[in-house]
């Protein structure tokens, strides 16, 4: 029997000792020890030198193991997700932009692009260095530049990523024959943005472009290869133009193939936007402009013309133009330099974001006051004799009128007229700063029209306490005459005043102005009518804006606009000259309705620098409306 079955069958109940399992040849060396009854396991010291071998070697291997495990997990990682869910994307175009008569301004082309699924990429460095490679010969870049398009990407999605957009045919077929050698990478065909009439329509339409990481931060529906609205329309109706993209989610594996379908969104086309724009009226404006402004080498100019009775935008244009389709591929250093280094910002929609003293077409606006003021009424005359004075200072008119009414004031531009229903002289108080600037506010002037395009300036009207607060000085009886005749610190934007002169025509009605009429989906079905919205209505009498308009009647008949007067069905008119405070250069200013009894169009046109409103602007707004009024 074993020693350790003979010790408890003894009857010992006592537990065995740690040394008397463990015992080890030194201790069993002792003389002294007695070893009755015990029970020992000799262990020999190579044996524990072995043992500990053993344990250092397994500890090292786990650990190596474990190191090896978080140095790949990336790796391990994407395998797991790579046998996950996969998406599969059907591009949806955006919607297409019509005129009023249906007719389209801008259609989506068929765009190849050459993308990249980052979940797809090989992870080992030697395939990425080969991919890296093959890319920078193609593309004939250097390779820390490829290496720079691909730092920030997610390595675990399967969104694509653009990296070379609108491939032209050779660079197609080119990587055609190498997509073999570029796992990851794919061919993608998209739509791009094919805007109509050479540049004509595009500071109303706008312009698309790629979007940014930064884009997709804030819309995270977007996709890397996706365009977006950057300006005008595009940019103002982009949750209306910009569809849904389909999807479909599949299973998916890393070593190759493709499992069960797990969801599917179909793909929804963008919206359509139906616009108040004239198209021929629209080019008729362009060709006539440009026309004038290069036979008098000038550049800068704008133009709005609207419908009195609904505010809607039947023209829009500024100059210089820009072609929108050259946002559509890769821009050119040429093309970057004409747009964004061009000294006249082609970009700037002058029309509605240009800020100009208004001159002397603010006078029918200072009528409307002094007659709702009862400072003067429609039978006071004042005679005009080219200056006042005014203790030792002395304001000019530019000729001298003799006695004039308020008709007369308007047709022939009497500055002497406004200056004293403005600032006051002799025995007529005038109507100050304060007032002035509050029937002008009224017109809308220093006001948001809140046109459904971006860019929009608010324009400017000063006081008293404004000039105080600037430009630490009191508010003299000058400032008030300059502000009378709208020079100074006034500034209005062209569709500003083109919205005042519709006020004017339609009897007091002051319109929110639309570019867009309707939004319909890809049938052609209404999703949303734009109503006329009224801004503000019944804020001037209809006997003041009468007299107003039979004065503007007599600019255009036997005033400053009199080349107007067979006009067919007449119109009522006011030109301006405004002072820009550089030498003697001034703006030119003309701003019209028409038919004078029942007006359908009013016009605004302005030319920058372009001396006397009568001489320059007068003739462009003249043959515009000869034109479209006997269509």
């Amino acid at each position: 029997m074993p020693r350790f079955i003979k010790k408890y069958a003894r009857g010992r109940s006592d537990f065995l000792e740690v040394d008397e399992i463990l015992f080890d040849q030194h201790q069993l060396a002792l003389k002294d020890l007695k070893w009755e009854n015990r029970l020992e396991k000799n262990i020999a010291l190579k044996n524990i030198k072995i043992f500990g071998y053993i344990l250092i070697t397994a500890a090292a291997f786990i650990f190596l193991r474990y190191a090896g495990l978080v140095f790949n997990s990336g790796e391990y990682i994407a395998r797991a997700r790579s046998n996950y869910i996969k998406e599969i994307w059907d591009l949806s175009p955006r919607g297409i932009i019509y005129d009023s008569n249906q007719k389209p301004l801008v259609k989506n082309i068929s765009s190849f692009n050459l993308v990249v699924i980052p979940a797809e990429l090989p992870r080992a460095k030697g395939d990425q260095k080969k991919v890296v490679s093959l890319l920078a010969g193609i593309l004939n870049q250097d390779e820390p530049a490829i290496e720079d398009q691909f730092r920030n990407i997610d390595i675990f999605s399967f969104r694509p990523v653009l990296v070379l957009e609108d491939l032209n045919h050779e660079e197609l077929l080119m990587f055609k024959s190498q997509l073999d050698n570029l796992p990851g990478f794919r061919l993608e065909e998209n739509f791009k943005r094919e805007y109509l009439g050479g540049g004509a329509f595009n500071h109303i339409l706008g312009y698309t472009g790629r979007v940014s990481s930064g884009d997709v931060k804030i819309k995270p529906d977007y996709l890397l290869t996706d365009i977006i609205g950057k300006s005008g329309l595009e940019l103002e109706y982009e949750n209306f133009l910009r569809g849904q993209h389909g999807v479909t989610l599949v299973e998916g594996y890393a070593r190759g193939g493709t499992g069960r379908i797990v969801g599917t969104h179909e793909s929804i086309s963008g919206k359509n936007l139906n616009l108040f724009l004239n198209i021929p009226l629209q080019e008729k404006l362009t060709e006539v402009m440009g026309r004038a402004l290069s036979g008098a080498g000038l550049s800068r100019a704008a133009a709005v013309a609207i419908n009195p009775k609904s505010g809607g935008i039947l023209a829009l244009q500024s100059f210089p133009m820009f072609d929108g389709n050259v946002f559509g591929s890769r821009l050119s250093p040429e093309a970057f330099k004409n747009i964004f280094e061009n000294k006249d910002q082609p970009l700037f929609n002058r029309a509605l974001g240009g800020l100009y003293p208004p001159g002397s077409t603010v006078k029918p606006f200072l009528g409307v006051a002094a007659l709702q003021e009862k400072i003067v009424d429609d039978k006071t005359t004042i005679n005009d004799r080219g200056f006042i004075t005014v203790g030792s200072q002395e304001f000019k008119g530019w000729s001298v009128l003799g006695v004039v009414d308020i008709y007369r004031a308007i047709a022939l531009s009497s500055n002497i007229f406004f200056y004293t229903i403005g600032g006051g002289y002799g025995n007529i108080a005038g109507l100050g700063p304060i007032k002035i600037a509050d029937y002008l506010s009224r017109f809308g002037f220093s006001k948001l029209t809140q046109i459904d395009l971006p860019g929009e300036a608010k324009g400017f009207l000063p006081s008293p306490d404004w000039k105080r607060a600037t430009k630490h000085e009191g508010w003299f009886v000058g400032d008030t005459y300059n502000m009378s005749i709208g020079q100074g610190f006034v500034q209005v934007t062209p569709l500003q005043l083109t919205l005042a002169t519709a006020a004017i025509a339609n009897n007091g009605t002051l319109f929110k102005p639309r570019v867009v009429k309707s939004i319909t989906d890809s049938n052609n079905l209404i999703i949303k009518n734009i109503e006329p919205e009224v801004l503000s209505k019944n804020f001037v009498d209809s006997e003041s804006l009468a007299i107003i308009r039979k004065a503007m009647r007599e600019t255009a008949v036997s005033g400053s606009a009199r080349s107007l007067a067979n006009l067919p069905g007449g119109a009522g008119a006011k030109t301006g000259t405004a002072q820009t405070g550089v030498g003697n250069n001034t703006h030119a200013w003309f701003t019209v309705f028409a038919p004078y009894e029942n007006p359908e169009i009013a016009l605004t046109v302005l030319v920058e620098n372009g001396g006397e409103g009568s001489s320059m602007a007068v003739p462009i707004a003249r043959e515009v409306l000869e034109w479209y009024l006997a269509r």
